[in-house]
């Protein structure tokens, strides 16, 4: 006589299929950690002054257009956009014990990222950057303070376990990062996070050891005048070819004349039009860039094509040159989530 096996009933099926749903979303949890994006910010002030800014020697007095305090830095900025854009980001880094290192961590709050990390020196005071800013360009004057202040010691092991995406930013301010980068970005890769450079301008105009950094990189982000310095060429797109080699996603911010994105032999370029998008009116560049790597990089982590980043790269930066400093004009909107998170399962299959 035959056995007949029983079926487990309907709802025993269903209590299986939702624990091991329930198992998989904690797998994923777990992969993408606490934060979506980390970033050790170069943090400071800007204090803006636009109008007739170019200066005038032999105590000569002039009258400028208008002038700001806003949030400054490179990684902060950034940082303040892709909390707005709805991601989980983090700042590690120091301020002042001042009135301005206040200011700071309230608009970093304000914008939706962590602080904890973020500490306060004893002794130096928050950084400042004095920009001059015309309506096609700009002049820097930096008082470092506490801008270089963060130091290997301040970055812990158990941060490659809580976030997805490692972002660096001026790289050549915080002097005392760079011999840490090669080896904290290789662990990065081992442990399947994604990692992006900016490394902004350098001071010295030696633009070392920033090649040596690319093959640990994924997404890379120089403006035109970086990425010919870097690469030693004379010509954008050589450029973009040039520094593509060592591995990453290049992506060159052009101003104006838009961006270029390069991988492998594949080439992308967005034109400022209409549809695309154009300022109605250019107030003052500080931080386009940045916002641009952030709207950039939040398309990009949800696995979009290279195409839609830079649309939402170049939204991020439009809407900041509308607007004076580099978080006034910031995008308020939460990037829709696709279904299935694409980086993640991309990352799975090793397909960058």
């Amino acid at each position: 006589m035959k056995t007949k096996t029983k079926k487990p009933p309907k709802s025993s099926t269903r209590r299986r299929a939702a624990t091991k749903s329930s198992k998989a979303s904690a797998a994923c949890s777990a992969l993408r950690g606490k934060f979506d994006v980390m970033a050790v910010g170069d943090i400071c002030v800007d204090f803006i002054m636009t109008g007739n800014v170019r200066p005038q020697f032999h105590q000569v007095e002039q009258i400028v257009g208008d002038c700001a305090l806003e949030l400054g830095g490179s990684a902060t900025i950034f940082a303040s956009q892709l909390g707005k854009l709805g991601a989980r980001v983090g700042v590690i880094g120091w301020t002042g014990r001042d009135l301005f290192g206040q200011f700071v961590v309230e608009q970093l709050r304000g914008a939706g990222v962590e602080t904890a990390r973020m500490k306060v020196h004893p002794t130096l005071k928050t950084g400042i950057g004095v920009a001059l800013s015309e309506e096609n360009d700009r002049a820097i004057l930096t008082y470092m303070g506490t801008i270089d202040s963060t130091s290997p010691a301040d970055i812990t092991a158990d941060l490659l376990h809580n976030c997805r995406h490692w972002h660096v930013a001026s790289y050549f301010l915080l002097s005392q990062m760079r011999p840490f980068w090669p080896g904290w970005l290789a662990k990065c890769k081992q442990r399947g996070l994604t990692t992006s450079l900016d490394t902004n301008w350098d001071p010295d105009n030696r633009w070392e050891g920033v090649v040596d950094l690319l093959p640990h990189i994924d997404v890379f982000f120089p403006n035109e005048n970086e990425a010919l310095a870097i690469s030693g060429k004379k010509d954008v797109t050589e450029a973009g070819r040039e520094l593509a080699k060592q591995g990453p996603l290049v992506v060159i911010k052009r101003g104006e004349r838009g961006a270029l994105a390069f991988k492998d032999s594949r080439t992308w370029e967005l034109q400022p039009t209409e549809t695309t998008g154009l300022p109605r009116r250019i107030v003052d560049g500080t931080g386009a860039g940045d916002n641009f790597d952030a709207g950039f990089l939040r398309s990009w982590l949800f696995g979009r094509d290279i195409e839609a980043c830079l649309r939402w790269g170049h939204r991020c930066a439009v809407g900041s040159l509308e607007h004076q400093g580099g978080t006034r004009g910031q995008l308020l909107e939460r990037a829709a989530r696709p279904r299935t998170n694409s980086r993640l399962r991309l990352l799975r299959t090793g397909d960058r």
